[in-house]
């Protein structure tokens, strides 16, 4: 009992943010729900919300519907689609609330090794770097998977602190889900992983067979998300789907995007001109100043657990590749920025004259805060253009906040659906586009294919034999950016109107 109470006295008269993690999920609503609301992106937006619609449906993923990387976001995209219907609104909401998770977890994995005032800096980076301020928000999975790699951290530490092996299976658990989400983020975890383990062995001497044991235990806890994946993939039989569409077709997107393996493309990824830059150059350093202080048996209870922490952040880093885009670099940098603040709060508490240390911390922030006021302004500037916007009614995209022209745009596809003659409307209609949206506004129907859309062979190579081989047998409507996109086809109308790009055909009779 005397235990209990001296535990619970110490909660009570801990820092207050400890006690009221909640205000960072609100503030984090507060700042990010606005933004969900704003414009609709056709291509990145729709491949996110079919899958929903189509597992929410009741049809298998993978074999029945594309996607790109895990099945996890999926599925609680698909809870939330089968309660509130297909529209984008509703996945774009839920993310937000994964953005508010993600900012409570990341106060919970850096807190062991920051000061209130850092912890506070370190939150200021979370909510003012998003892209969202910029470009549309996008439902994507490195969301979801970005909360299970915080989760992960934080288990990790707080094993280091106290040996619990419940803690280091539920860091398996945690590293699972994000493999469940994105699975490479589940990939990278494995390998931080087995450092992290190497790194306490070496340190606290452990024998190879107790190393062996908490491997186990990892393992165990990493493995329960990929079975579950393993019995579905096996019971609906989908397994050969969803080896070309995540590892065939992901690994030679990455290759071709990477630049083919050339160095200099890499090395450009990875180190990007963008503020972003800042976190894994402090965390690299931070990492080796914490393996020298290991070295020197110098505070072991302190830099074990935070070079485990830097080496998670580090683990994140991947995502800058091969897309360095403004979303990938925040949702890669988000595990670093404790890193960050750790390394300011060191700069600040250093026995430096006041004015070395002020140009120290400017050196380190001045980058990012160059990206928080950019992004600030554009924040300002698409809430100053509001009134222009209007409410769609469209399916799909109720609630969306919308320019007119972008409106406009789904209006004229539906138009031209309204056009297809009574003959054709039991047809199939294939959206051999590469605007994934354009699904909600065509009639459900059975899948012909797991691709939704038109890559061409970039995921099946024999993609455009087998839509062709479809065509000849089925005749159905097409929705295409050529006006007679087979023989004998012709267009009855196209989009935008002004330049119309992409047609609705119909077979010959």
């Amino acid at each position: 009992m005397e235990r209990k109470s001296e535990s619970g006295e110490r909660v009570r008269s801990g820092p207050w943010l400890d006690r009221n993690g909640w205000v960072l999920f609100v503030i984090t609503l507060l700042c990010f729900t606005p933004f969900a609301f704003f414009s609709v992106d056709l291509h990145h937006d729709g491949v996110m919300l079919k899958p929903a619609m189509d597992v929410a449906a009741g049809r298998v993923l993978f074999r029945d519907s594309f996607n790109q990387y895990g099945f996890l976001t999926t599925f609680l995209q698909a809870a939330v689609v089968r309660i509130f219907g297909g529209e984008l609104l509703a996945i774009k909401l839920l993310t937000v609330v994964f953005y508010g998770l993600c900012a409570v977890e990341l106060d919970r994995f850096w807190r062991r090794f920051l000061s209130v005032p850092f912890r506070w800096l370190m939150m200021i980076l979370f909510w003012g770097m998003a892209p969202l301020y910029l470009l549309p928000m996008h439902p994507w999975s490195s969301v979801y998977a970005l909360y299970f790699m915080l989760l992960t951290g934080t288990f990790t530490v707080r094993y280091l602190d106290s040996g619990d092996r419940k803690l280091l299976f539920g860091s398996g658990v945690a590293a699972g889900l994000a493999f469940g989400c994105r699975q490479p983020c589940g990939f990278v975890l494995v390998i931080a992983a087995v450092m992290t383990l190497a790194l306490e062995a070496w340190v606290r001497r452990t024998p190879w067979r107790g190393v062996l044991r908490k491997g186990a235990v990892w393992c165990a806890g990493a493995l329960v998300i990929p079975a579950i994946l393993a019995f579905y993939l096996t019971f609906c039989g989908a397994w050969p789907d969803y080896l070309q569409q995540c590892f065939v077709a992901v690994g030679r997107f990455g290759w071709e995007r990477g630049g083919g393996g050339v160095f200099e493309s890499i090395l450009l990824a990875f180190f990007p001109a963008e503020g972003f830059i800042v976190f894994p150059l402090l965390s690299l350093g931070l990492f080796f100043y914490a393996c020298s202080a290991l070295v020197r048996r110098d505070e072991v209870r302190l830099y074990l657990p935070l070079a485990a922490a830097v080496l998670i952040g580090l683990a994140s880093w991947h995502q800058f590749f091969p897309v360095p885009c403004i979303r990938h670099l925040y949702w890669g940098s988000v595990p670093m920025m404790g890193a960050a603040a750790y390394v300011a709060e060191r700069i600040w508490r250093s026995r430096w004259r006041r004015i070395v240390r002020v140009a120290l911390l400017a050196g380190v922030l001045i980058l990012p805060g160059l990206e928080i006021g950019y992004r600030m302004f554009g924040a300002v500037m698409r809430i100053a253009y509001l009134s222009e916007r209007e409410w769609s009614d469209l399916p799909g995209t109720r609630g969306m906040l919308m320019f007119p022209g972008e409106i406009n745009y789904l209006r004229n596809m539906a138009i031209v659906l309204a056009q297809i003659p009574e003959p054709f409307r039991e047809r199939p209609c294939l959206n051999m586009t590469e605007q994934a949206m354009f699904c909600r506004l065509l009639p459900d129907q059975p899948p012909v294919h797991p691709m939704y859309v038109d890559w061409g062979r970039a995921v099946y190579p024999d993609y455009p034999e087998v839509m062709m081989e479809f065509v000849r047998e089925h005749r159905p409507v097409i929705l295409s950016r050529k006006p007679e996109p087979f023989p004998g086809y012709r267009p009855i109308g196209g989009f935008p109107l002004v330049k119309p790009v992409y047609y609705l055909s119909l077979p010959p009779f």
